[in-house]
């Protein structure tokens, strides 16, 4: 990728591993759970995953990110409904993040799309955006990392799910079961 969205979040940064070593903990599910969170990645073009974060009552999490300063899922957009908790925020239940592969060549580019849920409330909201991972060698047997996260848009699923009358309640209303 040569120019980012003016949205794009960048990061980057030298790591004195191998790019191979590095590859794996991006494409292996229990390395990328391991610093990301629990999935069940596929590291091939138009394979679908999930990203699922912690939910509320997961103690290794939130254990960790009470260390870091954070609280499990609270206030994240990864996050859709809630529950009352001491200190008047709320406590978030949360959903998987849906991704799909977009781009793998091994050791060089991870590039994946993700939907994760706004929030919480009917018509159901979404923020779609692109993760994509970029690693090159460095001279002394590391490896620079780049990760991109761009292409942020809200969507709104408008989409009805109809109840449709069980057999005895067609047969009740004269229709053939």
């Amino acid at each position: 990728m040569k120019q980012t969205d003016s949205d794009a979040v960048v990061l980057e940064c030298n790591l004195p591993e191998p790019r191979d070593k590095v590859w794996r903990a991006l494409t292996q599910r229990e390395l990328l759970a391991a610093w990301l969170l629990p999935n069940d990645i596929r590291p091939e073009v138009g394979a679908k995953f999930q990203l699922q974060p912690a939910r509320a009552n997961d103690d290794t999490r939130a254990d960790a990110e009470a260390r870091a300063g954070g609280e499990a899922c609270a206030g994240s957009e990864a996050c859709a409904g809630s529950e009352a908790h001491a200190g008047g925020r709320a406590r978030v239940a949360c959903e998987p993040i849906e991704c799909e592969v977009l781009e793998a060549k091994p050791g060089r580019v991870l590039r994946w799309r993700q939907r994760e849920p706004a929030e919480a409330v009917a018509p159901r909201r979404f923020v779609e955006s692109v993760v994509s991972f970029e690693l090159a060698d460095l001279p002394d047997g590391g490896t620079h990392l780049r990760v991109i996260h761009h292409g942020f848009k809200a969507v709104t699923c408008t989409a009805t799910v109809l109840s449709f009358p069980t057999r005895t309640r067609a047969t009740t209303m004269g229709m053939a079961a």
